[in-house]
């Protein structure tokens, strides 16, 4: 009976030990992937701050999304296959780039400033995505395509930051270029997400998301022709809120 007790701990250890390992990487993509979000809609917000800065409420969700990444930072840090010293002086690197952005959103808004909140969430975003590479899980089909429609969000914001910063005079060949691939990118993911086979009410709403997007594109490659942000601004967030109800559907399958 010993014997046979030792032998089951023996299999049954290192199964529960991949299974936490497992669970502890997702954790931790899910966690990146919000930072990567965060980070380019906080520039984005930053820049509409900036030409507006009388606007309260955009400096009250500024601050609580601040606050958001620094709650995803914290969470990694309590994920145990994460505590090492290259990933915690990173981590602790990252928080201290979003405090200088916090003080910055409280500061006189200037161009300089603005480059500054560009660059600290570039590193931010590049700090999640190397994270991000040290973990793998392998997805489930409906995993893919919530972790896509994640994907195409950070994209949206990431392409129409590029769009303002060049709005406000940020105009150089290099945001010209990220928008470019910004975009690249998004329509790639969309096609990805097109082929999973959703029932026909998120047909429609995939549809939509194809519709709405095909205009915020068209407005998106004229960028050093047009000046539309608000109407940007309104596209975007009504297609990242049909994308959320798409991840609600994939969140039941799980």
């Amino acid at each position: 009976m010993r014997f046979f007790f030792f032998i089951l701990v023996l299999f049954l250890g290192p199964t529960q030990i991949l299974y936490a390992s497992s669970r502890g990487d997702v954790k931790i993509l899910e966690a990146t992937e919000n930072i990567q979000y965060l980070s380019q809609k906080i520039t984005k917000d930053y820049f509409f701050f900036y030409r507006n800065p009388k606007d309260l409420f955009l400096q009250k969700q500024l601050n609580q999304n601040l606050e958001k990444i620094q709650y995803s930072i914290d969470e990694i840090k309590g994920i145990s296959n994460t505590q090492n010293n290259n990933n915690n002086n990173l981590l602790e690197y990252l928080s201290y780039k979003a405090k200088k952005i916090k003080e910055i959103i409280n500061q006189k808004k200037n161009l300089s400033n603005a480059i500054h909140v560009l660059d600290y969430t570039e590193v931010i975003l590049e700090g999640a995505q190397s994270i991000a590479k040290k973990h793998t899980y392998e997805f489930s089909e409906d995993e893919k395509m919530l972790m896509t429609s994640k994907e195409i969000q950070y994209l949206l914001e990431r392409s129409v930051k590029y769009y303002i910063a060049m709005q406000i005079g940020l105009n150089s060949s290099s945001s010209l270029e990220k928008l470019e691939y910004a975009i690249i990118d998004i329509d790639k993911h969309l096609t990805n997400i097109e082929s999973y086979h959703y029932p026909y009410i998120f047909k429609l709403k995939l549809n939509k998301v194809k519709g709405a997007w095909q205009t915020n594109r068209d407005f998106l490659t004229k960028a050093n022709e047009t000046s539309i942000p608000y109407l940007l601004l309104n596209s975007t967030q009504y297609i990242e809120n049909l994308l959320q109800e798409i991840e609600e559907y994939h969140k039941k399958n799980l």
